[in-house]
């Protein structure tokens, strides 16, 4: 055990690798478990709250950092000892080796925490391990919105299946009353021959045993034989139709199955990752207009105020748009490219009430260049790690206070 010293804790780990170490090792679920045994109320909170809140705590050793923990260790134990007995051989390679072949099998959670958390883990391979976790979440996202796309075309094609499956239904029961009445009218006609062949033979015994006058019914009978032989011939022919159908039938049903169980399997990818921005549910109590009794309202901490982003994922610009006016506040942005923009960057840093400048998606001019503006109108800046919307949403959104709320 004296090997797993060398490991720290989750809230002794580079802040940067805590974000992704836990979304990578914990389910949502995992989250709610956690947050419920230390005793907070989980019931009226989102996913992505339920990660902020859990992040909030991992900056020192409390009781939801010490669950977490225990349960990262725990699922990571097999790859700390096999990072410990490479570190003890002084054998970097082979602890890089290893972290590649595991990310390439899709190994990444556990693995990244007990390289990451080894206090012989140099500086170059812990960039290297930031930067594919960075490039690998974007690929997620790219694949998030293909399936997105994906399951558009699913639904489309669910309704055209079932649209055809509602008019071979609607034709299999017109069929099937068809054949009902088919089937009655066989019946009758079988009765009615029994009736005129009993008959027949009454007559003719009567006929050779009296008189010869007695009408011949024979060619009625004939007659009758006749259209109970065409009537049996469609009947038979209306049976063929009718397994036919059934089995036309059958296979849609086995169509439509195969369809729904389809569009439940892609629509679960993203039931766990579709998280809804804060609203407030009294608008009518806004700061802006009036008291606000809603202490927790996440939108009193960006009421009324301009937020002003430097950088970050170019892309992603509307989803920081999205965070920032759905906390009531009012956003402004700058790709961080300066060129002959200069200007530009001083009015927007003047104007606005807070600065965030994510370091991970900017030059070092233009940090340089926001610091010194700040200073110069004395506006806060937010110095984030991360581009991410948790980094975005945990800087402006979640308070210290709301992290401790049980």
């Amino acid at each position: 055990m004296d090997a797993m010293k060398c490991f720290l804790n989750i809230w002794e780990i580079e802040r940067n690798f805590k974000c992704p170490v836990i979304g990578a090792m914990l389910t949502v679920d995992k989250h709610k478990d956690i947050l419920k045994k230390c005793g907070w109320n989980v019931s009226a909170l989102k996913p992505y709250e339920h990660h902020t809140y859990l992040m909030g705590c991992m900056g020192d050793e409390n009781a939801v950092s010490v669950k977490t923990n225990n349960y990262i260790r725990h699922q990571s134990l097999k790859y700390m000892k096999q990072i410990a007995a490479l570190y003890k051989k002084k054998d970097e390679k082979g602890v890089r080796a290893l972290w590649n072949d595991y990310s390439a099998r899709g190994i990444i959670g556990p693995v990244m925490y007990a390289i990451v958390s080894h206090k012989d883990t140099n500086v170059e391979l812990l960039k290297d391990i930031q930067g594919e976790v960075h490039m690998l979440s974007h690929a997620n996202m790219a694949e998030v919105f293909n399936i997105r796309r994906k399951l558009e075309i699913a639904d489309q094609t669910l309704d055209r299946e079932k649209n055809k499956s509602d008019e071979k239904s609607k034709k299999i029961r017109d069929l099937v009353s068809q054949l009902k009445q088919t089937g009655k009218e066989k019946d009758s006609l079988v009765k009615e021959n029994a009736r005129l062949k009993k008959r027949l033979g009454e007559l003719e015994t009567q006929n050779a045993l009296q008189q010869p006058s007695v009408p011949d019914l024979t060619q009625d009978a004939e007659r009758l034989e006749q259209a109970l032989s065409c009537q049996m011939e469609e009947t038979l022919r209306a049976e063929r139709e009718r397994k036919q159908l059934e089995i036309q039938l059958f296979s849609a049903r086995n169509e439509n199955a195969m369809l729904k169980e389809e569009f439940a399997q892609i629509s679960s990818v993203f039931a766990a990752g579709t998280d809804d921005i804060y609203t407030c549910r009294e608008p009518e109590n806004c700061p802006v207009t009036g008291a606000c009794p809603n202490e927790n309202c996440p939108r009193r901490r960006l009421c009324a105020r301009r937020i002003f982003m430097i950088g970050g994922i170019t892309k992603m610009k509307s989803y920081y748009r999205q965070i920032v006016e759905n906390a009531g506040g009012e956003f402004d942005y700058h790709d961080g490219y300066l060129r002959n923009s200069n200007e530009d960057l001083a009015a927007k840093v003047r104007r606005c009430d807070v600065v965030v400048c994510p370091v991970s998606c900017n030059s070092h001019n233009a940090c340089l260049k926001v610091k010194h503006l700040c200073t110069r109108y004395n506006k806060e800046l937010k110095i984030l790690n991360s581009a991410s919307l948790s980094a975005v949403t945990q800087a402006l959104i979640v308070s210290d206070d709301a992290v401790s709320i049980n």
